[in-house]
């Protein structure tokens, strides 16, 4: 047998077109990430949430907790109580226009941690018929006994706050709210909701 080495030729473009191809691959990996930074910053607007909804922004006053001060058209707003025993009323939603939205009693001896929430949509029979019915600055009072701000007795002093819809729609509703339900005679069509946990 014959011992010799055979050598390949060595041809420069065997390692120009390795780097042509790592290049080529860096170039790919560097716009990708543009790219995906790009829609990233597309979709945070002016007041730096991302497109779609506000981020949560939690309002405490009194026992009453809600999830955000400003909400899209489409949104529920979600809200929880801790209550003393003794804290014992009344929490009301007012419409911009000054109207009862929602309402609920609460009593801390009976449930000291209630959660609810509420999604406005829409209605002729409350006389809600377009957006700006709801655009704008809601208002929640909370009347009854509840504790006083250093927690050490009771008042019966209302507690009131305000947060804000704004004319801004989820995607996907445009079409829900862009429409004048008195005017036309028709309600918003329904929400679809899926519950995986309910069979119809």
């Amino acid at each position: 047998m014959n011992n010799k080495k055979f050598k390949l030729p060595f041809n420069g473009n065997i390692s120009m077109s390795s780097k042509k191809s790592k290049k080529i691959k860096n170039v790919i990996i560097i716009t990708g990430i543009v790219l995906v930074l790009g829609i990233l910053i597309y979709q945070i607007n002016e007041e730096g949430y991302f497109a779609g909804q506000f981020g949560e922004d939690y309002q405490t006053h009194g026992p009453l907790t809600i999830d955000k001060s400003k909400y899209l058209l489409g949104e529920a707003v979600y809200a929880w109580m801790s209550l003393h025993p003794l804290e014992d009323g009344n929490v009301a939603f007012y419409l911009p226009n000054g109207d009862q939205f929602y309402s609920m009693n609460f009593n801390g001896s009976l449930d000291p941690d209630p959660k609810f929430y509420f999604r406005v949509n829409l209605e002729e029979i409350r006389e809600i018929c377009v957006k700006e019915d709801v655009i704008g600055t809601w208002t929640v009072v909370i009347t009854g006994k509840t504790l006083t701000e250093d927690q050490k007795n009771l008042t019966t002093v209302p507690k009131e706050f305000t947060f804000q819809y704004v004319d801004k729609i989820l995607p996907d509703l445009e079409d829900r709210w862009n429409a004048d339900v008195c005017r036309d005679g028709l309600e918003a069509p329904p929400l679809s909701i899926f519950n995986p946990g309910v069979t119809p």
